[in-house]
C-alpha cells in the first residue's frame, strides 16, 4: 500500500479547513510539531479510514468537539491500482446510534467506479483482501506507534507467531488445513456410512436361507389352490349360465311390463281421442241446426237499426232548421245594431246644438230639437227591445241545436257500432256453417278409426298381460339361483386372492433372493471402499497436520526467522557499534525434557545475555526498532505484499544525541527498501535530518499542516 492523498474534515483536533496532503512529492519525509498538535492524529485519520480503527475507545470521540460528523477521504496504489475510501461518522444520541458510512472506490479510465458491499462488513472485508493484512499486522510491522514502539516485542510467543504468520501471508495454510480437517470429517462420515451399510447388508444376507425355504413352500400352495380354482371355475360358469338366462327371462318380464304401461297410455289416449271427436261432431251438428234461428235474429237486429238511421236523418233536418233560423236572427240584430248606430249619431249631432235637421237641412229651433231628438230616441228604444228578444231567442236556440247534434252524434256511434257487431255476427256464423258442413264428414271418419284403434289396443293389452303372467312364474326361482351363484363368486374370490397373495409373496421372495445375489457383490465393493476411505482418511489426517501451525507454517516461520534476525542485528549492530545484538528462538526444552514451539526474543550486550526487562528505555527501543524494521522488511518483500511504505511514530526522545543520529543513519540505510517513510518527531534537532518536512502546527480554528 502506497499512501496518495489524505483529506480531513472534522477528524480529531482537525476541521474543514485542512488542506489536502499529497504523499506523491515526497520519498522520506519528517511529520514535526510540538506535542499535542496533531502529528498523530494524522495517522489515526489513517488507519480508520482503512479500518475503521484508532488510538480513541469510540468513532464518536474522534469527532471534533463540538460537531456533529467527521470524514476522512483517502486514496492509496496496490500494485497497478489506485483506490479511493470515503469513511465518514455522524455523532449518535440517546435515542438514536451513531450513524457510519463507508465507501470503497477503484480509479478506471472514466474515473473512480464504487465496489459494492452489501454491508458495511463487506466493504471492510473487501478493503481487507485487496491490502492483504488487518489492523493489527500493521501497527506490528509497517507502523511504529507512540508509546507502542513495543507491540511485538512484549506480545507472548504464541502471539509473535500469529504476528509473522499474518505477515508471511500464512492464512492460506489454516484455509487448507480447515479444507483437510473437513474432509478428513467426510470420509469419517463415509467410513461409518459404509459400515453401517455392510452391518445393514451382512444382516439381509443372514435372511437368504430363510427365503429359499419360503420359496419351495409357496410354490407348492399355488399349485394346490391353481387345482381348486378349475373346479370353483367350472362350477361358477355354470351358475352364470344359468342365471343369465333368467335374468334375459326377467328382462323380457320388464320390457313386456312396460309395453303394458304403454298400451295403457295409448287406451287412454284413444278414449281422449273418441271423446274429442264426438264433441266436434256434436258442435258442428248445433252450428247447422242453429242456423236459421241466429241469422234470423241478426236481420232483425237490422231491421232495428234501420229505424234508428231513419230518426238520425230527422234529427239531422232539425238541425239544419235550428241553424238557418239562428242564422237569421244574427243578420237581424246585426242590421239593428247599425241602425241604433246611426240614431245615437244623429242625437249626438242635435246634442251638440247644430240648428239644421240632420235630414233635411232645414233650420230648427229648440222645440224642434228637442222634438226630434225624442223622436231618435223612441226609434232606438223600440228597435233595441227587438235586438234583445232576438239576442235571447238566438241563444236558446244555439242550446237547442247543441243538444240535438250530441244526441245525433251518441245515436249515430251506436248505430255504427251495433251494425259492426251484426255484420261480424253474420260473418262468424257464415263461417261456421261452412266450417261444420266441410269438417263434419271428416270428424265422424277419425271417430270410427278411434273407436276401431281402441279395440285394437285392448286386444294386444289383454294378450300381454296373459303372457307376463307365464314368465313370473318362471323368474320366481331367481333369488334361490341368485344366491347360490353369489356364494360360488364369494368362494372364487377368495381362492383367486389366496392365489395372488401367494405369487405376491412368491414375487418379493424371488426379489429378495436376486437382492441377496446383488448383496454379495454390494459386500465386496463396500469392502474396498472401506479400505480405500481409510486411505483417505489417513492422508487427510497427515495433510491438516502438515498444514497446521506446528506443521508448515511453522517451517516457514522458521525460515524466516533468520532473515528477521540478521536484519534486525544489521541495525542494531549500525545503531549500537555492534555492542547489541539479538537471538530469536523457535524452539525452547521444558523442564521435563521435551522440546517445545516458543518464540523467544533473546537480547545479549557486553555483559552477557539479559532479560529484555533489564534493558534501558533507550536500549530497548534500538531493539524494538530494529525488530519491526526487519519486520516491515519481511512485509515489503513477501510476494505479491502490497506495503512497501514504514511510518515511525516518536521514540525518539528515549535516546541521546549519539541514538538519535544512529537511529536517522538507520533509516537512511533502508529508505530505498521502501517507497514511502514517514518519521514523526517533535524534536527540533531530527528536523534537519530530513529534506521533506510536514509542519503541523495548531490554531484557533484546529490543527493544520504545511509540507515544506
Amino acid at each position: 500500500m502506497i499512501p496518495v492523498k489524505l483529506a480531513l474534515k472534522n477528524f480529531m483536533c482537525y476541521r474543514d479547513n485542512v488542506p489536502q496532503l499529497y504523499f506523491d512529492s515526497f520519498h522520506v519525509a519528517c511529520l514535526c510539531g510540538d506535542n499535542g498538535n496533531g502529528k498523530s492524529a494524522l495517522l489515526d485519520a489513517i488507519t480508520w479510514a482503512l479500518w475503521g480503527k484508532a488510538r480513541a475507545k469510540s468513532d464518536d470521540d474522534l469527532i471534533h468537539m463540538g460537531e456533529r460528523e467527521m470524514e476522512v477521504e483517502f486514496e492509496f496504489d496496490v500494485g497497478q491500482n489506485r483506490y479511493r475510501i470515503l469513511r465518514k461518522r455522524t455523532k449518535g444520541s440517546l435515542k438514536r446510534p451513531g450513524q457510519p458510512l463507508l465507501d470503497l472506490q477503484v480509479e478506471t479510465a472514466q474515473g473512480f467506479f464504487p465496489i459494492p458491499g452489501n454491508t458495511i462488513g463487506e466493504t471492510q472485508q473487501k478493503i481487507i483482501e485487496i491490502l492483504r493484512m488487518d489492523y493489527q499486522t500493521f501497527i506490528n510491522s509497517a507502523l511504529l506507534l507512540q508509546g507502542r514502539a513495543d507491540e511485538f516485542s512484549m506480545k507472548r510467543p504464541g502471539e509473535r507467531k500469529e504476528v509473522l504468520a499474518n505477515i508471511l501471508d500464512l492464512s492460506m495454510y489454516d484455509e487448507l488445513e480447515r479444507l483437510a480437517r473437513d474432509y478428513r470429517k467426510e470420509k469419517e462420515i463415509q467410513q461409518q456410512s459404509c459400515v453401517a451399510d455392510l452391518t445393514r447388508i451382512e444382516q439381509e444376507l443372514e435372511q437368504k436361507g430363510r427365503y429359499e425355504t419360503e420359496l419351495k413352500e409357496t410354490q407348492a400352495a399355488i399349485s394346490t389352490i391353481s387345482g381348486d380354482l378349475e373346479k370353483q371355475e367350472a362350477a361358477l360358469t355354470k351358475l352364470r349360465q344359468s342365471r343369465e338366462a333368467l335374468k334375459s327371462k326377467e328382462e323380457q318380464y320388464k320390457d313386456i311390463e312396460k309395453q303394458i304401461e304403454q298400451l295403457s297410455r295409448q287406451i287412454t289416449d284413444q278414449n281422449n281421442r273418441i271423446k274429442y271427436h264426438s264433441d266436434k261432431i256434436e258442435k258442428y251438428e248445433k252450428v247447422l241446426s242453429g242456423y236459421d234461428e241466429e241469422s234470423g235474429k241478426i236481420r232483425t237486429q237490422l231491421d232495428e237499426l234501420t229505424k234508428r238511421e231513419q230518426e238520425l236523418t230527422k234529427m239531422r233536418e232539425q238541425a239544419g232548421e235550428l241553424s238557418n233560423r239562428i242564422h237569421h236572427l244574427n243578420i237581424s240584430n246585426e242590421q239593428l245594431m247599425n241602425e241604433m248606430k246611426d240614431l245615437e249619431n244623429k242625437i249626438n249631432m242635435l246634442n251638440r246644438g247644430e240648428a239644421e235637421c240632420p235630414l233635411c237641412g232645414t233650420e230648427l229651433g229648440v222645440e224642434g230639437r228637442e222634438r226630434i231628438i225624442a223622436n231618435y230616441k223612441g226609434q232606438g228604444k223600440e228597435k233595441g227591445d227587438v235586438y234583445r228578444a232576438n239576442s235571447s231567442d238566438m241563444q236558446r236556440k244555439e242550446g237547442e241545436l247543441k243538444n240535438l247534434k250530441q244526441a245525433a252524434s251518441k245515436l249515430e256511434g251506436s248505430i255504427t257500432s251495433e251494425r259492426s257487431q251484426c255484420e261480424r255476427q253474420a260473418g262468424d256464423l257464415e263461417r261456421a256453417c261452412k266450417e261444420a258442413e266441410s269438417s263434419l264428414p271428416q270428424e265422424r271418419e277419425a271417430l270410427s278409426q278411434a273407436q276401431k284403434a281402441l279395440g285394437d289396443l285392448r286386444v294386444t293389452l289383454q294378450e300381454s298381460t296373459e303372457k307376463n303372467k307365464l314368465i313370473l312364474a318362471e323368474i320366481q326361482d331367481m333369488p334361490r339361483l341368485e344366491g347360490e351363484f353369489n356364494q360360488a363368486e364369494k368362494a372364487f374370490r377368495e381362492l383367486k386372492d389366496q392365489e395372488r397373495s401367494y405369487r405376491d409373496r412368491l414375487v418379493e421372495i424371488q426379489t429378495s433372493l436376486r437382492r441377496c445375489t446383488e448383496l454379495e457383490s454390494e459386500r465386496q465393493q463396500h469392502i474396498k471402499d472401506m479400505q480405500l476411505v481409510a486411505e483417505e482418511k489417513g492422508i487427510y489426517e497427515e495433510l491438516a497436520l502438515a498444514f497446521s501451525k506446528k506443521g508448515i507454517q511453522a517451517m516457514i516461520i522458521d525460515s524466516a526467522l533468520p532473515e528477521i534476525e540478521a536484519e534486525a542485528n544489521r541495525l542494531l549492530g549500525r545503531m549500537t557499534d555492534n555492542r547489541m545484538h539479538l537471538k530469536i528462538e523457535s524452539q525452547r526444552d521444558t523442564k521435563k525434557g521435551d522440546t517445545v514451539e516458543t518464540l523467544d526474543i533473546k537480547i545479549s550486550d557486553e555483559l552477557g545475555t539479559r532479560n529484555y526487562e533489564m534493558f534501558s528505555g533507550g536500549e530497548t527501543f534500538r531493539v524494538n526498532f530494529a525488530l519491526r524494521i526487519a519486520l516491515s522488511k519481511l512485509l515489503a518483500k513477501r510476494a505479491g505484499a502490497p506495503l512497501p511504505t514504514l511510518i515511525v511514530d516518536e521514540g525518539f526522545g528515549t535516546q541521546d544525541s549519539t541514538g538519535r543520529g544512529k537511529l536517522v543513519e538507520a533509516i537512511n540505510s533502508i529508505q530505498d527498501d521502501f517507497e514511502k517513510i514517514l518519521v514523526i518527531t517533535h524534536i527540533e534537532e531530527l528536523k534537519e535530518a530530513f529534506e521533506t518536512r510536514i509542519e503541523v502546527t495548531k490554531t484557533e480554528e484546529g490543527s493544520t499542516f504545511s509540507l515544506n
